[in-house]
């Protein structure tokens, strides 16, 4: 064929074929490769050094002696549960906050539409401890996510100087309150969010849950939520703890009234409005299970994550090839004809397990499990891209039965 063609066509051809072999031979085999392995070493390296470097400003405060805060003459505290169809966890969680040896307390549960035993198990629990009240809810108004008017409408019967606003399959160490209270009153915080210690089981839990920790650690970049110069933001829907005059202030959850990562946003608003905001771990004051088996670890995510972009495709199409690269190619460089790669290829599964070492108290997870955290990645990223699919093909999010549209939940991102 190539002499059918002209004299000037076919040294074209052969230039590009000249060029093609060049770079796969040449520079191709080498700097790309070396550019990949050294860009997800430093990845790893910089993730790695900055949680390191900032390890001091966490602090645990179950390890943390009260203060002289820690008697009657604390603050009132409102505990706002929100719960639809948890009768398997539901009764576990109230037990654990009836329990609590904080004074002034009252819990407030807040039953949404359930149709399983949920509303029956908490009106039993509040006929046998008056500081439980259960409040029902049998229709979702107009322009709410269900799970956010829960929480709006729990706050308007609430009557403590504080609101705690935690998830049904939480539970907390009789002293969890106290605790977390004192301290901050003490700093004079405005918002309070605890990482609790998730329980796990088997391989799956435990890989997930530590590889997630981490991620989400690298993006949120807790030890910076307290500056009030940085940018950085964090909210968790185990433990949100606000001042009630500061959280009516900017109008609770009204401001969030369809945005599905309610639990990030709160930390969002209070941050933009320049309040005071801190995260710590909480240790063993607060556990849940997160997840539960591989499929729940599936199902968990699949609402949230694309919620996570704030519904921007792009964003979330680019941190999947970025999560990919990061995780895959350590292994990848393990075979290559390049020593120096092969070598920064090992120096990243070492940061991995490093970083899974870091993550032991939050997933109980080994450092070995770094060794599976290219398995991790690979899973986040099928999460992800199927909460992209299903976003598109509803046209929207189905949450506990019912269907928000994607339009809607797009104006509401805050």
């Amino acid at each position: 064929r190539i002499r059918l063609l002209g004299k000037a066509d076919r040294s074209v051809l052969i230039l590009a074929h000249g060029w093609f072999t060049a770079l796969v031979s040449g520079p191709y085999r080498t700097i790309l490769p070396f550019l990949l392995a050294s860009g997800t070493l430093f990845v790893w390296l910089g993730g790695f050094g900055m949680i390191v470097l900032n390890s001091r400003r966490s602090l645990i405060l179950a390890g943390m002696p009260m203060g002289e805060a820690s008697g009657a003459d604390m603050p009132t505290l409102s505990i706002i549960v929100p719960a639809c169809n948890e009768e398997e966890t539901i009764e576990r969680g109230m037990r654990s906050l009836l329990a609590l040896d904080y004074p002034n307390l009252e819990i407030i549960a807040v039953n949404d539409r359930s149709t399983d035993a949920t509303g029956a198990i908490l009106d039993q629990l509040s006929a046998a401890d008056p500081r439980l009240r259960v409040l029902h809810i049998e229709t979702l108004p107009a322009g709410w996510l269900g799970k956010n008017h829960a929480m709006h409408f729990g706050s308007q019967a609430a009557r403590g100087a504080w609101l705690l606003f935690t998830d049904a399959d939480v539970v907390f160490t009789r002293d969890a309150l106290r605790r977390t209270v004192a301290y901050a009153e003490g700093q004079c915080l405005d918002h309070l969010v605890l990482s609790p210690q998730c329980e796990t089981h088997g391989f799956w839990e435990r890989l997930f849950v530590s590889y997630f920790a981490l991620m989400f650690s690298f993006r949120v970049r807790p030890w910076e939520v307290a500056d009030p110069n940085s940018t950085a933001f964090v909210g968790l829907g185990v433990f949100n703890l606000v001042r009630t005059s500061t959280y009516q202030e900017f109008g609770g959850h009204r401001a969030l009234r369809m945005d599905v990562t309610d639990d990030m946003k709160l930390g969002k608003v209070m941050k933009r409005g320049g309040y005071r905001t801190e995260m710590q771990e909480g240790g063993a004051l607060v556990s849940v299970r997160w997840v539960v088996g591989f499929q729940g670890v599936i199902d968990g995510l699949t609402k949230n994550a694309f919620a996570g972009f704030d519904y921007k495709l792009l964003t979330a199409l680019a941190a999947c090839c970025g999560l990919l690269i990061s995780a895959l190619y350590p292994v990848d460089a393990l075979f290559s004809h390049l020593e120096t790669v092969r070598i920064m290829g090992v120096m990243s599964l070492m940061m991995m397990m490093a970083g899974a070492a870091i993550m032991r108290r939050v997933s109980q997870a080994s450092a070995w499990y770094g060794l599976a955290f290219p398995l991790g990645a690979v899973v986040l990223v099928y999460i992800i891209l199927r909460s992209i699919s299903r976003a598109y093909r509803q046209n929207g999010i189905i949450w506990r039965g019912t269907l928000y549209s994607l339009d809607e939940l797009k104006k509401s991102v805050v």
